[in-house]
């Protein structure tokens, strides 16, 4: 079963630190996707963190159901790749919504993608920074 870290029973406990960084990045994909390569993990991280701020906004700012459809998916894809699981589960959220979907439903989808991308934003930005753990 998929766990992405969210609370059956009770509040969910947000980690911080590196422990937020292990909760939101799985850095052992990214790794694999790089064959080990620093120089180019940090690339890629850098790149996501350009690209999901547009992504992101396309997402929240289109009206287009297939269009906000398609804009998830696209991150989603993206978020795998670095092994960023929350973001990659709350796209997958978005992506599936219905077309005729409620503005409440929507709206909720949107804000739980928001927050996990910046959840992985914040990882990233530190891991790039040099603030993270060692390994990147």
């Amino acid at each position: 079963m998929f766990d992405a870290g969210y609370a059956v029973n009770g509040p969910r406990r947000e980690p911080s630190g590196p422990a937020l960084e292990a909760a939101v990045l799985d850095l052992s994909v990214l790794d694999a996707q790089t064959l080990g390569d620093e120089a180019l993990a940090r690339s890629v991280l850098a790149m996501f963190l350009e690209q999901s701020a547009d992504v992101l906004r396309a997402v929240r700012e289109t009206g287009d159901a297939r269009a906000r459809a398609d804009a998830a998916h696209l991150l989603k894809g993206s978020a795998r790749s670095i092994g960023a699981a929350r973001v990659s589960f709350a796209a997958q959220q978005v992506e599936d919504l219905p077309v005729d979907a409620s503005h409440g439903d929507v709206l909720a989808a949107v804000a739980a993608l928001h927050a996990s991308v910046a959840e992985a934003r914040a990882a990233i930005a530190a891991r790039i920074d040099g603030n993270g753990s060692p390994g990147l």
